[in-house]
Parts: C-alpha cells; structure tokens; sequence
C-alpha cells in the first residue's frame, strides 16, 4: 500500500508554493514587487511600545522627583502604608498598559484581517486557475 501525497508543494527545489510563488510563476518568473507596507506596519508594532516606556520613564521620574521635593521616604511607612502607597502609584501604569495593549491589539485584528482576505484573493485565484486548466481541453478519460 503506497502513501498517497497529501501536501500541495511543487516538485521542484525552489521552495514551497506560496502565493508569490505562483505570481512569480503566472508572470513569467519576474519576482514580485516587494510590499512597502510591511517595514511599515513593523515600525507602527514597535512605535506603541516605545511611548509606553517613555511614558512610563516620565512617570517613575516625575515620581521620584515629586518625593524628593516632599522630602518624603516610602521606606519610611509602615507596611500596610507602603501597599497602599505602592497600589496607588502603580494603578496609573497598569491603566496606560492596559490602554496601549488595547490599540496594539486592535492593531493586530486589523493586520489579520488585511492578511485574511489577501489569503481569501489568492485562494479565489487558485480555484479560477483550476476551472481554467480543467476546461482547457483536458483529455477524458472513460471507463470502458
């Protein structure tokens, strides 16, 4: 019993079948324009990020500066104190994490979904490229 080919890679040795593959193929093997947007959408992933540590820089040393002036010490409290000292300087960094996670996630559903339909569009064009070669006049083969 022989193992029937289940996955869809050409034969040959250039590499997997992908959609810039086919295009390449369709096109007469002139390589693919490469997509712009892609340094860019990578520069918009790391941006987020940054301003979150920035952010969150100015935060801390705002804070310091702020219980210097006060001439304060928070190992100066008490435990029960320093927790909820500790709780209410932290709760403004938990929030703005919370709110930059939020656009960064948004972010990523909306790539997903760009991704989605360009996989979508190539899927469509495989099949119309199938009708096409399975219409053109492919020999018949009866069982008689």
């Amino acid at each position: 019993m022989s193992a029937a080919r289940t996955d869809t890679a050409p034969a040959t040795s250039d590499g997997p079948d992908t959609p810039a593959s086919r295009a390449q193929a369709q096109d007469g093997g002139r390589a693919a324009p490469a997509l712009p947007l892609d340094e860019e959408q990578e520069r918009h992933r790391r941006r987020l990020p940054r301003v979150g540590l920035v952010l969150t820089a100015i935060y801390v040393a705002g804070l310091v500066v702020y219980l210097v002036v006060q001439g304060q010490n928070p190992a100066d409290l008490a435990l029960n104190e320093l927790g909820d000292f500790l709780g209410g300087v932290s709760s403004p960094l938990a929030f703005l994490w919370l709110v930059l996670g939020f656009f960064q996630q948004s972010r990523e559903i909306k790539l997903s979904g760009r991704a989605l339909e360009l996989q979508a569009r190539e899927m469509r064009r495989s099949v119309d490229e199938h009708r096409r070669l399975a219409s053109d006049g492919s020999p018949k083969v009866s069982d008689g």
